[in-house]
């Protein structure tokens, strides 16, 4: 079995130094979170890319995707467990227990669901290596990051909510929350909505301002049962209007 690498000294007075294995397109949103968080972080996408950058510096925190990796993760995981004395965080989209389980079984520290925030992400970090002995601030890495708000992803095909419940939109919902998406804080008339609905190709399902009403409810109703208030607020006499703040 290979030696641990243990954490340097120089490397506990600089505090956690972070690299982080995750999809492409969500990779530059966590990173922005944790530098947000006062945390050092550099990204990579494949598990080459990650252990290249562990030969070249003595970083001592792993945040990995264990829904992208797929069943690599876990082999990956051990192999860090058991070669370095890292602090490693699973994380990535729909993970069910049985999955979070087995990457705490391979050597995880934690794992989280990205239904969490990556405010969550950073404040596991800080508490992991607190109890590391690295130098922390004292500060809550909450203090530092912003509220989320609302989000389009997949070419405006998934509505994510602040505290990062993913919603697939149908073709109707998406033309709906597009349109008032660009026109954030503005009131956009049932009049338009049906208009661009119907310029979509979607007339045969939605005409007229009643349907849009309609599809405003269903929505509103879709997201609730998640426990989500979905920031569309009726205009009356005119429409509706994003108030994602």
């Amino acid at each position: 079995m290979p030696k641990r690498q243990r954490y340097g000294e120089h490397v506990r007075e600089e505090g956690l130094q972070i690299v982080v294995l995750y999809q492409p397109e969500r990779l530059a949103e966590v990173l922005l979170a944790l530098r947000r968080a006062g945390l050092s972080a550099q990204g990579c996408t494949s598990p080459a890319e990650l252990l290249a950058l562990l030969r070249q510096r003595p970083w001592n925190a792993v945040v990995l995707d264990v829904h992208a990796l797929g069943p690599e993760a876990y082999t990956l995981i051990t192999r860090l467990r058991r070669s370095r004395d890292l602090i490693i965080v699973a994380g990535g989209p729909g993970l069910g227990p049985e999955r979070r389980i087995l990457a705490l079984e391979s050597g995880a520290d934690a794992c989280l669901c990205e239904t969490s925030d990556n405010r969550e992400l950073a404040y596991v970090l800080h508490a992991l290596g607190r109890r590391a002995g690295l130098d922390i601030s004292a500060e809550s890495p909450l203090a530092r990051l912003p509220e989320r708000s609302w989000e389009l992803r997949d070419q405006g095909w998934t509505l994510v909510s602040p505290d990062g419940h993913e919603f697939a939109l149908s073709a109707n919902e998406r033309v709906l929350v597009h349109s008032l998406w660009q026109k954030k804080g503005r009131a956009v008339a049932r009049a338009d909505l049906a208009a661009a609905l119907a310029q979509d190709g979607l007339r045969a399902q939605v005409v007229g301002a009643r349907s849009v009403d309609v599809l405003v409810s269903r929505l509103r109703r879709r997201l609730a049962r998640s426990g989500c208030t979905l920031p569309l607020r009726t205009v009356y006499g005119s429409g509706y209007l994003f108030a994602d703040e």
